[in-house]
């Protein structure tokens, strides 16, 4: 079995996303491997070419300073762990994510789902599907334990 030194641990920023975090830091916290934890910003669209290009220095600014302060803010919610690397790129999250684990040769992806089903599920996606879907790493979909009390809930009141 090969061994575990690089976990990717994507995150949209909420409460839920992080519990993918948790998960990860349990499975590494006395194996010292390296966790990153991955954002993903959508891509801005630009109307026009000529728009982009006015944008100059200003743009790149502006989106330099977006990315410190969400490096920041990851900072600041992963204090209580170790070996964590915070990544910020653009672009669609799960494509971004799948080559983010080609190109630095991640051995594990941890990503905690939303659960949602049906119509929720068709509309909004599913990152985390589409990750396991495209990834040729190994991936490991994490339930946030809010949302399993939630569903723990629902059966009570089913039975």
């Amino acid at each position: 079995m090969k061994t575990i030194r690089k976990i990717l641990v994507p995150t949209d920023l909420s409460e839920l996303s992080l519990a993918g975090l948790d998960c990860a830091h349990k499975l590494v916290s006395h194996r010292g491997a390296q966790i990153y934890l991955l954002h993903v910003l959508a891509r801005q669209t630009m109307p026009t070419p000529t728009a982009e290009s006015a944008l100059g220095k200003f743009g790149a600014a502006c989106e330099h300073s977006l990315n410190s302060e969400l490096e920041q803010f990851l900072t600041e919610q992963t204090k209580r762990y170790e070996n964590i690397v915070c990544i910020v790129r653009r672009g669609e999250a799960w494509r971004e994510i799948v080559r983010y684990a080609r190109e630095e040769k991640i051995d594990l992806i941890v990503i905690a789902t939303h659960g949602r089903t049906g119509l929720a599920h068709v509309l909004m996606g599913s990152v985390a599907e589409k990750v396991v879907r495209h990834s040729t790493v190994p991936v490991l979909t994490v339930k946030p334990q809010l949302i399993r009390e939630a569903l723990l809930k629902e059966d009570d009141i089913e039975e």
